[in-house]
Parts: structure tokens; sequence; C-alpha cells
């Protein structure tokens, strides 16, 4: 009996020993593993990301130094696109922004230029547009010019902020406008990247906007670097809920959630977040000395292990289920705190729109409007440029507020400033200065004459009927117009559009006036 106890210590301790350093030795090498696919596959996305990038950054500066650029010139600059190159690449479109008053000259001027038969409709009632000019595709299916891109919201978004952004910008995942047109099963989730045509001195032109088919793109530069071992999954929590998938590697998933690695990449001005979760492959490799002398040790004590063995699978079992109560522990935690986090930052946000926007109409305040003025005279003295100050007073609103009461002016004012947002560029800057008030800043002028278009249609949209919750009622605009000169500040030109307001009220009201 006391060989027995001997052999089952024995057999106890090595096994112990050798299952310990076994599980802790397979546990580093399949973290450390995990750790090197992880960098290895957010440096390839990040890398490839950077290639389009700079590609689309080339053509930009290409088309931008076309001083008038062709049908020919577009095709010679994108001659170098194809899917060998870029994996993923659906196509490269040139995008204008076009006025609704010129749509017809704008369309002339691009058919002259080779771009036949190229027809431009608005698909929305705003004052601009964005459409396709010239395209080329990338995977058979052709680009249709003349496209209105205002009828994708993601990628207006993304034209926007490319262009105020100065840098790349991506879009959120969509249905690209060619695929459309397919059957619905080549449907598949894609993205755009987009880049902003400019020249040297820095006028703006357009854009260029390249396609990307998500899974093409993300397959072919994942595959090369998770090596059959890890699967990986890229979302866009800044966009929709999965922007797309990327699967690689064959097996059953490990289940140890340690494991998983997440990686947060910039793209274009978006966030992507990479997900890698390990695969039965990645141990496959494992130096298996360690397994051999378990092996032969438990050959050694076969009898020993055979009594143990529910001892250490009850243990084991026991084990893990703590591991993972400190797991679900510890992510409600982290969770919570991110909770915490988000309301902070959302409480912070409100704070910031309540300093800079007007409570009651939710335009911006008369101390936000002074400071883009301001802003408004430095960059347009640089570009040589023109832009208006649009100074509005509403006459007869003081007999409505005295038979409505103030809650039918404050809804009265709501509808003004929804009919001035309505009726102006989606770029113009619209404030409430106080009481009846408003002013408009209206930048990058074309032709200075252009702000008498605007102003008249201030005054004919802010002079029709009201209904409102108490009653009907009537105003009209009294509208003053400066527009900006070379040593005036911004409270010379606020001060002058103010005077050419009450002179405009002087001679009749309804009526706007330019400050001579």
């Amino acid at each position: 009996m006391l060989l027995v106890g001997v052999v089952l210590l024995a057999g106890g301790v090595v096994s112990a020993v050798v299952g310990y350093a076994l599980t802790r030795s397979e546990q580093r090498y399949a973290s450390q593993s995990m750790d090197r696919y992880t960098s290895d596959v957010s440096a390839a996305v990040t890398a490839e990301v950077n290639r389009y990038g700079a590609t689309l950054a080339d053509m930009s500066r290409a088309v931008a130094a076309q001083s008038d650029l062709s049908r020919d010139d577009f095709r010679d600059i994108t001659d170098g696109l194809d899917a060998d190159r870029l994996p993923g690449a659906s196509g490269l479109s040139f995008v204008v922004e076009v006025a609704r008053k010129d749509l017809t000259t704008v369309q002339n001027y691009w058919r002259v230029r080779g771009a036949i038969g190229l027809t431009l409709r608005a698909a929305g009632p705003g004052t601009s547009h964005e459409f396709v000019i010239y395209s080329r595709s990338a995977d058979g299916v052709p680009v249709n010019p003349g496209q209105d891109v205002d009828t994708v919201p993601v990628l207006a978004e993304a034209l926007a902020t490319a262009r105020y952004g100065g840098a790349l910008a991506a879009t959120s995942t969509y249905v690209l406008l060619k695929d459309r047109a397919q059957a619905a099963t080549r449907h598949e989730a894609s993205f755009s990247l987009v880049s902003r045509v400019q020249t040297r001195t820095g006028k703006f032109r357009g854009w260029l906007v390249m396609g990307v088919h998500g899974a093409d793109f993300l397959d072919r530069t994942i595959s090369d670097h998770s090596q059959g071992v890890v699967r990986v999954a890229v979302n866009d929590p800044s966009g929709t809920d999965t922007m797309v998938i990327a699967s690689t590697g064959a097996g059953a998933e490990n289940p140890d959630p340690a494991l998983v690695r997440e990686r947060a990449i910039s793209v274009g001005q978006r966030v992507w977040r990479l997900t890698l979760y390990p695969t039965e492959h990645l141990l496959s490799g494992t130096d298996h000395t360690l397994r051999t002398v378990a092996i032969g040790s438990c050959l050694g004590i076969s009898l020993v292990l055979a009594v143990l063995v529910g001892v250490l699978a009850g243990a084991r079992n026991r084990a893990i289920t703590q591991v993972e109560h400190a797991t679900a522990e510890l992510r409600r935690d982290i969770a919570h705190r991110e909770e915490v986090e988000q309301r902070l930052r959302e409480r912070e946000s409100q704070l910031e729109h309540l300093a800079f926007h007007d409570h009651l109409t939710g335009l911006v305040n008369r101390s936000f409007f002074h400071e883009r003025v301001t802003q408004a005279l430095i960059t347009h003295a640089e570009l040589g440029e023109s832009f208006a100050v649009i100074f509005i007073d509403l006459d007869g609103f003081k007999q409505v507020n005295d038979r409505l009461g103030h809650a039918g002016g404050d809804d009265l004012l709501r509808q003004v400033g929804g009919r001035l947002s309505a009726c102006l560029r989606a770029g113009d800057t619209i404030a409430r200065f106080g009481g009846d008030e408003f002013a408009v800043l209206t930048e990058h002028l074309a032709d200075p004459a252009d702000v008498r278009v605007a102003a008249a249609r201030i005054v004919e949209t802010v002079g029709r009927p009201y209904l409102l919750d108490a009653g009907p009622a009537s105003v009209t605009a009294s509208v003053g117009i400066a527009l900006n000169h070379p040593g005036n500040d911004a409270d010379d030109v606020l001060r002058e559009a103010d005077l050419a307001m009450y002179t405009a009220k002087k001679a009749g009201k309804a009526r706007f006036v330019v400050a001579g």
C-alpha cells in the first residue's frame, strides 16, 4: 500500500506539473500568435487603404492639373485602374457640384468635352446637386454618367467630408449605384473612397470617387496574412451595424474568448474595427515536446491517472466556470464604464451645441455667426473670392406676437428658420440674432450679383402666409445685404448689412437693399 501511495503521489505530482506546463505553453503560444496575426492583418488593411488612397490622390492631382478636362484626358489619367492592381475596385467616377439653375449650361459644357449624351436631372429639391460626369469601370459593369449623387446620403456625406476635411474620405457601407441595376444576388456590401479635386491655387473642381467591393478587397488583403488559422471580421461601428465580413481559414473556431483580438484602424476619416477569432488550426503547429512528456508520464502511471481523471476533470470544469464568471464580470464593468463615458460625451456635445445655437430655432447664434464671418474674411481674402452677409428683419412680427401670444410668436420664428434653411444652399450659415432678426452667410460666390437672387428668394419665401397652432399669421421680410471688402472686419460687414436692412424697411418693407 505504501508503494501504491508513493506511485499515486508521484503520478499526481508529475501529471499536475506537466499539465500545468503544457497549458501555460499552449496559451502563451496561442496568445502570441494571435497578437502577431492581429498586427499583420491590421497593418495589411491599413497599408492597402493607404495604397488605394495614394492612387486616388495621384489621379486627383492629375485631373486638377487639366485646365480643360476632356473625356479623353480622364481615360488617359485612369488608364492604370484595374481589379488586379486594386482588388475590389469597381470603378472610378469624376463628380462635380452643379447649381440647379445651371443644369443645362453645365450639361452642355461637358457634352462638348466628350460626355456624349450626358443628361443632368436633379433628384431632389436642393439648390445644388452632385453629378457623375465621367466614369471608368474596373469590373465590367458600367457607370451611367449624369447620376445624381444626392440620392445616396452616405456618399453625399463623404463628398462633404472630403471637400471640407481636405483628406481622403470613406463612406459607410452601401450598395454601389452601378450594382443596384444588377440582380439582387450580385448586391454586396461595398464602400467608396473619395478624394477632393483641387488646383494648386485652392480652386475646388469636384471629386474622384472610387467604388470598392468590400469582400473582394478584404479577402485579397487578409488571405495572405491570416494563413488559414484565424477568421477575420471587419465592422464599421460608425456606420451600419456590420460593414462587411471576410472569413478566411478552415476548421472549428477556438472557443477561448481570451484569444479573440480587436483592433481599430482609421480608414478615410472613419474607424473600422477588426476582430480576429482563432481556429483549432492555430494550435496545430505547437511544439509537442511537452505533450510527449505528458503521454510518457501517463503511460507510466496509467492506473493513477485513471483514478485522478475524474478529479482533474471536475477541477478543470470548476476553474473554467470561475474564469468565465470573472470574464463576464470584467465585461460588465467595462460596459458600465463605457456607458458612463458615452453619457459624458453626449452631455459635452449637448453643452457645446447650446453654446453655439439658438435654443428656439436650432439655428446658430450671434456669437458663432460672428466667428464664421471672421473666418470667411480670412479665407476669402486668401482665395480672392466674395461672400455676402444677408440681414433679415421680420415686418409685422410684433402684431403677431401681440395677437397670438408668445407661443404663437415662437411658433412663427421656428417656421421662419425652417423656411430659410429650405430655400438656401446647404453650405450657407443661417443664424438667429435674437428677437425677430436673422442673418445668413453665403460664401464662395461665383458672381457677387448672385446674392440678389438669394435675397429675392428669402423675401418671397418669408412673405408667404403661415398657419400656426394659434391661428393664421402673415409677416414680410426687410433684407439688407453687405459684401466683403478689403480692410473690413466682421463688425464692419454686419453693420453695413444692418444699415442696408433699415434702408429696405424705410423704403416700404418686403424688399432687399444692397449696401452701397
